[in-house]
């Protein structure tokens, strides 16, 4: 039995492949989803929930199986959390992408399975000092990558903006970029993180500065508004708010006032429900006209306010006080939360900060009072549950049952609050549970909450606060670091300039969705989790029609390569990168001209050092004996025989025929034996044939017919539907080990996977879109899987079927 060497990836995981060596063992990583997402921002979105939903490798079942992917070591700290951007288009292939901007300037482009750096920029610190002194200038801010992909825009400490190609780095230099966002980079700090909203036909790239630890220097706290599209900004001071500039260090673009800092972890945060963006600023005068220290303000998306202020805005009415302590509500970020069931209030976010607080905020109106100015008014004020100063963003999460939760984490532990109602439908928040393992920023991402804490990583089950995996590792020198979960993979980096990652090895998944963005990426992408490099032999057939492949899955499985799927007339982009990966020894292309035209014949020479043949007939059958006959040795033990009209118990019946050295897989017509085919069986002489499929399929008359071509039995493999087919044929197969399955409704998917299978020994079974038929259930309890590879996306498996295989597995 040949072992199966089962690596879950995708194919833009499969193109970074082409580029670097795998960081550890096959079997041991695990690198991305079946529906790739990006985290492009902090927070993953513009309201920086801090939640991926979309995870489905990384889970409370797969969780504590997280191992080491990667460490590399970074040009110097980054003193926040990275953003990962998948199926990036580089010199060396598609590639999933992370980015990451460091202290001293740098942003660095990795490929963010093997960590190799793709590119690197520095805009720093050169001759920028702290307030003129000897300390050079820093940043603690986030790149962030625009909706498109194309860009990601990362602070330079030369007070600018830059816009750099995701793909090779190229910057974009013109009249509006880089973008100036500070003209005093000595005095102001960019410390959140870039954020960028699409609303209302626009998309904006907001940045925020504030001071340098210490409070010195003539610094003002502002927001910078840019358009992407047109590159035009709109610039909101903190104090002196009626001039929209950025200030110089002399009049008449100066303001009396300093301080009144933006430095929370994001710069602002995007409120959908009233299409306002958020921020609060730290230590500094309060007028409620001008001046806006320790304040929650609210501007329209643009970065416009109303009459020389902003739109909106809350005041504590202690906030004289606040000031003089050094008690900065800045310190986070108005944190925008999912209302509770039953909730008087629509729109709601939590606002804690240095005085240990957390107020609950009406985010339609933040003081409760009509517009900006005004002081108090918040819905609720509550003591940080594990007490301490909080300056650390809040996390916001729905859980399956519908209730809000909130997760702040600081220097004395993390808690977890709910969002509950009380008389009228009040909104209120209710501690659920405390840990005191202090932290940085928290994430949840596939149930899972992630934060760094002061002795290392920790994941804990959101619910309860109970710890369901830690590691050592990302403890060293932290402060505003945080992790981010994407792709079935974990990154974080520390104070030492050391990135990790961490994937669930295959072999801890209970299933493991293997696809791509298309029908040929998922072929690519099946072909890499089963098939390492220099393999034996490449398959190539029709990703258009399924036939020629139904035919070559069981040969191809034989001899130790994989069926790949191009169209007539091109080899797709993933194709030709698994390709270059599997550098094969020679390429057998499925079917006549007009299903793989010679011109691809030609161009996938370039990827072989052997030779490049077609097998074809006059048409299916006749591409099916000849298949058969440069394959197939005479005097086989079995001949499976399928209908070449239909293809689903083809496709389960790939894998058993690979299983028997020499048995052919053969297609025939619902009502005959083709002559092709007959002139094949009676080459072969096969000790016995089985059919597989109904009488719908194949018809009593023809299996009558096939006993003409052996001395021995003729028999069928049948269940009540296609379905049953499959776990029909799956009864072939001994209990545990890995099992396929693949949608039964449409044949890409299965296409390849059937090959794949077959090198396994393993059975494929066919499911539904939307749910595991109960044949299939039955047969998949019987046979106990350690491990079940889902091939196909969520359009054609849904991840409701992902979560039911899981429980077939042992």
């Amino acid at each position: 039995m040949r072992a199966s060497r089962i690596v879950l990836v995708s194919a833009v995981a499969v193109a970074a492949l082409t580029s670097a060596a795998l960081a550890g063992p096959p079997g041991t990583v695990a690198p991305a989803s079946a529906a790739e997402q990006a985290w492009s921002q902090f927070g993953n979105g513009p309201s920086h929930f801090g939640v991926n939903s979309a995870e489905t490798e990384i889970g409370p079942s797969t969780v504590g199986a997280l191992a080491p992917l990667f460490t590399v070591s970074l040009p110097g700290a980054a003193d926040s959390p990275p953003v990962e951007q998948p199926a990036v288009v580089t010199a060396g292939g598609t590639r999933d992408l992370l980015f990451t901007t460091t202290k001293a300037g740098w942003i660095v482009a990795l490929d963010a399975v093997t960590g190799a750096t793709v590119w690197s920029h520095q805009y720093g610190p050169g001759s920028c000092r702290i307030n003129g002194g000897s300390t050079p200038c820093y940043t603690t801010s986030s790149p962030a990558i625009d909706p498109s992909g194309a860009f990601v825009y990362s602070y330079g400490l030369d007070g600018k903006v830059h816009k750099y190609a995701t793909g090779t780095g190229a910057e974009t230099v013109d009249s509006s970029w880089p973008e100036v966002t500070t003209l005093k980079p000595s005095d102001e700090k960019m410390s959140p993180a870039l954020t960028i909203v699409t609303t209302g036909g626009h998309t904006y790239l907001y940045a925020a500065n504030g001071g340098y630890p210490g409070d010195n220097g003539d610094y003002q706290g502002h927001v910078t508004t840019i358009d992407l599209a047109s590159g035009a900004q709109h610039v909101f001071n903190t104090l002196c708010s009626q001039l929209t500039v950025h200030f110089a260090p002399a009049p008449p673009t100066a303001c009396g006032s300093v301080q009144s800092a933006v430095w929370a972890r994001p710069s602002v945060v995007w409120d959908p429900g009233t299409n306002h963006v958020l921020f609060s600023t730290g230590n500094g005068s309060f007028d409620g006209s001008r001046n806006w220290g320790d304040s929650v303000l609210a501007l329209n998306p643009d970065g416009t306010g109303t009459g020389g202020g902003p739109v909106d805005s809350w005041t504590p009415t202690n906030q004289s006080q606040l000031n003089q302590q050094d008690l900065d509500i800045g310190s986070t970020a108005p944190q925008v939360v999912t209302p509770p069931a039953g909730s008087s209030v629509a729109h709601l976010a939590v606002q804690s900060g240095k005085d240990s607080m957390i107020r609950l905020l009406n985010t339609a109106n933040l003081s409760g009072q009509g517009g900006p100015g005004h002081q108090g008014g918040q819905l609720q004020s509550i003591a940080v549950p594990q007490g301490g100063e909080v300056l650390t963003q809040p996390a916001n999460w729905v859980d399956g049952s519908g209730t809000s939760w909130v997760f702040i984490a600081n220097g004395n532990g993390i808690s977890g609050l709910k969002l509950t109602t009380g008389a009228g439908g009040a909104p209120a928040l209710t501690t659920a549970w405390t840990q005191s393992a202090a932290g940085t920023t928290p994430i949840i991402a596939g149930g899972v909450l992630f934060y760094q804490s002061t002795s290392g990583i920790r994941a804990l089950d959101p619910t309860s606060g109970t710890q369901l995996w830690s590691a050592s590792a990302g403890a060293s020198g932290l402060h505003w670091q945080s992790p981010i979960v994407v792709n079935g993979r974990l990154y974080f980096s520390d104070g030492s300039g050391a990135l990790r990652a961490y994937s669930v090895p295959a072999s801890a998944q209970k299933v493991g969705r293997i696809a791509g963005a298309d029908r040929f990426g998922t072929s690519a992408a099946v072909s890499a989790s089963a098939f390492g490099p220099n393999v034996p032999v490449a398959y190539v057939a029709s990703g258009l029609d399924f036939p020629d492949a139904l035919s070559g899955a069981a040969a191809a499985a034989r001899a130790g390569g994989p069926v790949l799927l191009v169209q007539p007339g091109a080899i797709p982009p993933a194709i030709q990168t698994e390709l270059t990966r599997l550098s094969p020894q020679k390429i057998v292309v499925l079917g006549g001209t007009n299903a793989v035209s010679d011109a691809v014949l030609a161009q996938l020479g370039g990827y072989t050092s052997g030779t490049v043949t077609r097998l074809s007939g006059a048409d299916r059958f006749g591409t099916s004996a000849v298949v058969s006959q440069a394959t197939s040795s005479t005097s086989p033990p079995v001949a499976y025989v399928v209908s070449g009209q239909s293809f689903p118990d083809a496709l389960s019946a790939g894998p058993l025929a690979a299983r028997t050295a020499g048995a052919p897989l053969l297609l025939v017509t619902s009502g005959t034996v083709p002559a092709a085919i007959g002139t094949e069986l009676a080459r072969l002489t096969p000790a016995s044939i089985v059919v597989v499929g109904g009488t719908d399929a194949i018809s009593d008359g023809v299996l009558t017919a096939l006993k003409s071509y052996t001395s021995g039995s003729v028999t069928r493999i049948a269940g009540g539907d296609r379905f049953g087919t499959s776990a029909a044929v799956a009864a072939a197969f001994p209990t545990g080990g890995v099992a396929y399955t693949a949608s039964g409704l449409a044949f890409p998917d299965a296409l390849s996977a059937a090959a794949a299978a077959g090198f396994g020994s393993a059975p494929l079974l066919l499911t539904t879109s939307g749910g595991v038929p109960s044949s299939v259930g039955g047969q998949l309890t019987r046979i106990g899987p350690t491990h079940i590879a889902l091939v196909g996306g969520t359009d054609a498996v849904s991840d409701d079927v992902q979560t039911a295989l899981a429980t077939y597995v042992k």
